[in-house]
């Protein structure tokens, strides 16, 4: 039996993909947000001591080092929003074709193969299935866009076909 599945990348998918991304693959650890908070609170307390005393090369060097760490929770938390309309994923749609040892992705008419044994991971969330082909690179199955099959069809075919460390579950 096939399973289907037509995946539109509307704003919300994306977005939720990539915060999941950011948040439980490539998770940034509790230091990182304390520094970073550190550093926020040191430039404004920095730039009420330097307006008041003068002390511009304090204020800069404490602007750069907020720069330097803010620029990851920049990239991961707004520029995604900010660029979807702009991206090559806006109104984008996927249509999956889950098979017996491989699937097909067909994007505008275009078809690819992929093969579960050269999955990186695969995660399940309750929203979707995010098929890692590589450490950058992920398909987003969308949970509710089934036209064959279901979504607890489909986690039983790929906890059969990935190897068990490789598949994961997130409840949240």
């Amino acid at each position: 039996m096939e399973i289907i599945n037509t995946t539109d990348y509307d704003k919300d998918t994306v977005l939720r993909f990539q915060q999941f991304n950011a948040r439980i693959v490539k998770s940034i650890p509790w230091s990182t947000h304390a520094l970073f908070a550190f550093l926020m609170l040191s430039v404004l307390a920095g730039a009420f001591f330097a307006v008041r005393s003068h002390a511009w090369l304090y204020l800069a060097v404490l602007a750069l080092a907020l720069y330097v760490f803010g620029r990851r929770f920049y990239a991961i938390y707004i520029a995604p929003e900010k660029k979807f309309e702009q991206s090559s994923f806006a109104g984008l749609s996927q249509r999956y074709t889950f098979l017996k040892n491989s699937f097909i992705v067909c994007v505008n008419g275009k078809e690819d193969r992929g093969y579960y044994n050269r999955l990186f991971d695969v995660w399940e969330t309750p929203d979707a299935f995010y098929l890692y082909a590589n450490a950058r690179q992920a398909y987003i199955v969308s949970k509710a866009g089934f036209d064959q099959g279901t979504a607890e069809a489909l986690a039983a075919h790929l906890r059969g076909r990935v190897e068990a460390k490789k598949y994961k579950t997130v409840k949240r």
